[in-house]
């Protein structure tokens, strides 16, 4: 098997993954739906459950958004989102070692008989992952245009 058929056989695997470019505005939509519920729950009903289905409906709608195709998919549109999500993976690990540390610095400070190195949850990792990726990657399409 030579390099030329092995990109190939990767670039067709991707494409499969991918969603058609109109789950994009169904992807921003349910995120943004979610958010608004985030909210809402907190500011009125206050309700633990309806809160972690809610957080959870926000990294589906940014998961839908990432993995959608935009209107024209090329090898630049390809190159800028892997670069996001290369970048989004060095924010992520980054931001899960660092940030337990920091709140311990500042539980430290503020109550320091309460201080402990807390775990990163699973939603906080994701949603970094998710959210900038998805950032990163429009402001890479907005600067290559």
């Amino acid at each position: 098997m030579n390099i030329k058929s092995l990109v190939d056989c990767e670039k067709s695997k991707w494409e499969k993954i991918q969603l058609p470019n109109t789950y994009k505005k169904i992807g921003i939509g349910l995120a943004v739906f979610s958010f608004v519920l985030l909210f809402i729950n907190a500011s009125t009903i206050n309700n633990i459950e309806y809160r972690e289905i809610i957080k959870y409906g926000i990294l589906v709608g940014l998961l839908i958004t990432s993995i959608s195709k935009e209107k024209i998919e090329d090898e630049l549109i390809t190159k800028l989102r892997m670069q996001a999500y290369s970048f989004a993976f060095i924010v992520g690990v980054i931001y899960t070692l660092v940030l337990p540390f920091i709140d311990f610095f500042v539980d430290l400070i503020i109550k320091a008989d309460e201080a402990s190195i807390k775990d990163m949850g699973d939603w906080n990792v994701l949603w970094i992952l998710l959210s900038v990726q998805v950032l990163y990657f429009e402001k890479l399409k907005r600067t290559h245009k």
